[in-house]
This record gives structure tokens, sequence and C-alpha cells, in this order.
């Protein structure tokens, strides 16, 4: 199953404990693949860095590798204007492309959309409910 992980949820699973840390420790990459493009890598990476270089956060180092080792990266070729936020449009454009079923995201400006063109937009508990708890 193809998944998009904003974010928001990545750089709270990395530096935080609490239900992203533990959504990204418990998913299974064999049964979910995470799609990028290379513009949300960038963006990833941009946030990382910014969030590291604050001497008070401390990163998950191997959840972080764990994490971009298993990216399946697309092409995106879609250039929908969807989001209040057109920051997140690169969301909806790669998951449209990759044909995901799923974008996690705690980002309001995705979330009010709850579902575009068969993808839905879930919270990090939601997706957790779902498929991860047992």
């Amino acid at each position: 199953m193809r998944i998009l992980i904003d974010t928001n949820i990545l750089i709270s699973g990395l530096f935080f404990n609490g239900l992203p840390k533990k959504l990204l420790s418990e998913i299974d990459f064999e049964k979910f693949n995470v799609c990028v493009n290379s513009e949300i890598v960038s963006e990833y990476t941009d946030k990382i860095n910014n969030k590291f270089s604050k001497a008070k956060y401390k990163i998950d180092e191997n959840l972080r590798k764990k994490f971009f080792n298993n990216l399946h990266d697309f092409e995106i070729k879609s250039d929908l204007k969807v989001c209040r936020d057109p920051k997140d449009d690169k969301f909806i454009n790669c998951a449209i492309d990759a044909k995901a079923i799923y974008i996690v995201s705690e980002d309001n400006d995705l979330l009010t959309i709850k579902n575009f063109a068969g993808i839905e937009i879930v919270t990090a508990r939601e997706f957790y409910d779902k498929y991860l708890e047992m």
C-alpha cells in the first residue's frame, strides 16, 4: 500500500517521543511504501537540518536511516492547486501520481480536505489505529 508521510509527522517522530515516533518505528516498510518526490525529500532534509541545528534537539539517527532507506521516489507530473496552503500541494500531487491511498499528516490545511481523488488524508492517530495498533 502506498502512503505519504507529511513532514510534520517525520519531524515529530525523529525529534520527539509520542505517536508519530511510534508510527515511524512500527511501520512495516514492506507493507507500506512511503512515496516521495525530490521536492518532498528536499523539504524533509531542510526541516531536519533546521531542527537538528538547534542544540536542544536530538535526532533519532537510527529511525532517520530506517525511514530514508525505505522511501520510494516518484516522478511527479501532476500540478494541481488544491490546498489552502500552496506548499502542501506537493503532497497531493505526489499521492496522485504515486497512486497512494493515504496521506498521513497533522497539518490542518491538508486534513480539512479529508479525501481527494480517492486519497484519504488522515491523522497519525487514525492511521496508527487502523493499521498498526495490535
